[in-house]
């Protein structure tokens, strides 16, 4: 039973983890595109650099959430 326990509690870790990642990253996109209008750069001018700072950054977010979970 106890490593049923530990287990839900890793779970529940991870989940909520994973939505504060999400949420990070969707604030940060979002003041990206307020700021610097990062989807009309993307999809209008076809502006690939600034597809790659948007998915850096993301994956950035991602990875030290990852590495939080992890520790």
């Amino acid at each position: 039973m106890l490593d049923f326990d530990r287990i839900l509690s890793a779970l529940g870790s991870t989940i909520l983890w994973s939505l504060v990642s999400i949420l990070v990253a969707a604030l940060l996109f979002e003041l990206l595109e307020r700021r610097y209008h990062l989807m009309r750069e993307i999809q209008h001018e076809n502006n690939t650099a600034a597809g790659v700072l948007a998915g850096s950054f993301v994956l950035g977010i991602f990875y030290v959430v990852a590495q939080i979970v992890t520790s």
